[in-house]
């Protein structure tokens, strides 16, 4: 039962989809209307496993004190003692060391090698130290750039990066950044703040308020969130305003129609958790971080859906929902 745990929860398998989604939208970026050839979509598949296992293992190593003092994630094997913090770091610092090797056995450049180490290498720093950094917006950002290289190692890997490839990276970057640091800041506010941790949020001087279930939002974070779920959007509509797929006009008028309602009702599920008024403020949960992923992925697939062959939208569908209904039907047994 331990084992099955251990997969279930330190893997985080239904978020996997979306790791690999970064890798393969900035692949097809740069092939769009040809898949690329099996190995190469295998060795991607690899790659992006060895980075996930490494994003959230080196997380739940960091957060491991924190966890267990919280009492977050009981069932997970690792705070319930069933392995040791020594064992999740062995598992995770093989699938680190693994990805590498398979990448080099897969041939490779200095340009990939290079991309692979900054994805990495940012999103380690950000587990070790997001939580300790006296200025928390530094290593939210430092974990954007590694998603952004993450993507534009899917586009190096397929073939040539493009514009596209660059405006799709800078998107994952934006979105990263808005959900682990200022998101997710508003959904851990109690545990955070009680445990001393320092996120965005609280160093912009959110807190829980006495006598409320609310968090106190100060204006100035209330705008940083603005700004930056705007920064999104605009990314988002920037390859449709460019017309860097070459819509005919017809195509793109209602391409850009179905976005801006998207952006509408993303606007309007985010807003309510980042502004303080006691009339319509709402407390987000983890299951809104999903609800907003889908938002975001939907904006881009929306974008992308005349541009990209029948096989690239098949496969992007496959990766994404594939380890999502993998992670349901664990988490039920």
């Amino acid at each position: 039962m331990s084992r099955l745990a251990l997969f279930k929860e330190h893997v985080y398998l239904s978020r996997f989809g979306f790791t690999l989604f970064v890798i393969l939208i900035g692949a097809a970026t740069a092939t769009p209307l040809n898949l690329p050839g099996p190995s190469t979509l295998m060795v991607m598949i690899l790659v992006g496993w060895g980075f996930h296992m490494t994003y959230y293992g080196f997380n739940d190593a960091a957060d491991y004190e924190l966890d267990k003092l919280l009492g977050k994630k009981d069932d997970h094997p690792l705070v319930r003692g069933d392995i040791s913090r020594r064992t999740a770091l062995t598992i995770t610092i093989a699938h680190t060391i693994g990805l590498f090797i398979i990448e080099f056995l897969s041939g490779t450049n200095f340009q990939l090698i290079l991309l692979l180490t900054i994805a990495c290498g940012a999103v380690v720093i950000y587990d070790v130290f997001g939580k300790r950094n006296p200025f928390p917006p530094l290593t939210d950002a430092i974990e954007g750039i590694g998603f952004l290289a993450l993507a534009l190692y899917g586009a190096a890997k397929a073939g040539t990066p493009t514009v596209l490839s660059y405006i799709i990276a800078i998107n994952f970057a934006l979105f990263t950044n808005f959900i682990t640091g200022y998101f997710l800041g508003i959904v851990d506010l109690k545990g955070d703040f009680a445990s001393g941790a320092r996120t965005t949020p609280i160093w912009f001087g959110m807190r829980p308020a006495e006598g409320s279930g609310l968090p106190y939002i100060p204006r100035t974070l209330t705008i940083l969130g603005s700004v930056q779920l705007f920064a999104i959007l605009f990314v988002n509509f920037l390859p449709l305003l460019r017309n860097d797929f070459h819509y005919p006009p017809m195509i793109r008028i209602i391409l850009v129609m179905i976005v801006a309602a998207l952006s509408v009702g993303l606007c309007v599920h985010v807003m309510r958790f980042i502004v303080s008024d006691p009339r319509w403020q709402k407390l987000p949960e983890d299951l809104d971080n999903d609800r907003i992923a889908v938002y975001s992925i939907s904006l881009v697939i929306v974008s992308y859906l005349p541009f990209l062959s029948t096989g690239w939208l098949l496969l992007l569908a496959i990766c994404v929902f594939a380890p999502l209904a993998a992670g349901k039907i664990l988490g039920r047994l």
